[in-house]
């Protein structure tokens, strides 16, 4: 009778392992179709992104202050001195996304062998 008992147990134990089997490939499944999807959704948000950017894409002072890393007050000064070109739409300034990266390539420096630090100000 314990022989009984020991191979119901065991049994059971099988069923249970395949159930769970089923079900981690199921997981596992699941799991690749939803990567597939995350990644055509990437490059699908890639292709739109170079799409507008072939638009002219206007920036206002918030979304430029956040793309710099900049103030308001900074960015004031630049746009009015015309450092960096401005269109000014009713009360709205903007900025051209293009016009932008001219200002930024302009100011670019070359990599310099002693890393920046801010005490030492800008380069000479």
């Amino acid at each position: 009778m314990n022989m009984d008992h020991e191979q119901r147990a065991l049994e059971q134990l099988k069923q249970a392992l395949q159930v769970h089997h089923q079900a981690l490939e199921q997981l596992e499944s699941a799991l690749v179709e939803f990567e597939e999807s995350i990644s055509e959704g990437a490059a699908l948000r890639l292709q739109e992104d170079g799409e507008q950017r072939a638009r002219v894409q206007l920036l206002s002072i918030p979304q430029l202050c956040q793309e710099l890393g900049m103030g308001k007050s900074w960015l004031y000064r630049r746009l009015r001195s015309g450092e960096i070109p401005s269109v000014r739409l009713g009360r709205t300034i903007k900025v051209r996304r293009d016009e932008l990266e001219e200002y930024l390539q302009s100011h670019h420096h070359p990599a310099r062998a002693q890393p920046l630090r801010e005490e030492d100000g800008p380069p000479h």
